[in-house]
């Protein structure tokens, strides 16, 4: 896990473009447990570009829809939310279930099937940093 850290790492302090981007990583890879904000701020940089503040851009999350509701920005971050963020953005139609009634378990099954997330994951799975850098990796690489 750590040389995936590692390389990620290094993949944002390639450029001084993404200085930001690169404390902002090494602080959650450092992380037994990410949490919400943490998942906000990587999910804002992979599809916006830029980070400012959990404030700001939760509720504007919420407002497109991908962000099911207003969280502590301290919440464990769980897998099933950082589906619903993935499934909502990238428009996914891989599941009839998520498409009919929505909800974090359903954007599980739509993640696993669009190869965002590992087979054996599940909705109520805490993530670590490096886990979530992984994962949102792999989901800002396929866009």
């Amino acid at each position: 896990m750590r040389i995936i850290s590692i390389t990620i790492m290094c993949l944002f302090v390639a450029t001084a473009g993404f200085s930001q981007s690169a404390i902002v990583a090494v602080n959650i890879s450092q992380k037994t447990q990410a949490t919400v904000e943490d998942a906000v701020k990587l999910f804002m940089f992979s599809t916006v570009g830029s980070i400012t503040v959990y404030e700001k851009d939760a509720p504007m999350l919420i407002d497109k829809g991908i962000l099911p509701r207003l969280y502590d920005p301290n919440t464990p971050v769980t897998m099933g939310i950082v589906a619903y963020m993935m499934a909502k953005q990238a428009n996914i139609k891989h599941s009839l279930m998520f498409n009919i009634f929505g909800g974090q378990r359903y954007a599980v099954f739509a993640c696993i099937a669009a190869g965002y997330l590992p087979k054996n994951a599940g909705e109520q799975y805490k993530l670590s940093g490096v886990e979530l850098i992984e994962i949102m990796g792999r989901f800002g690489g396929d866009e």
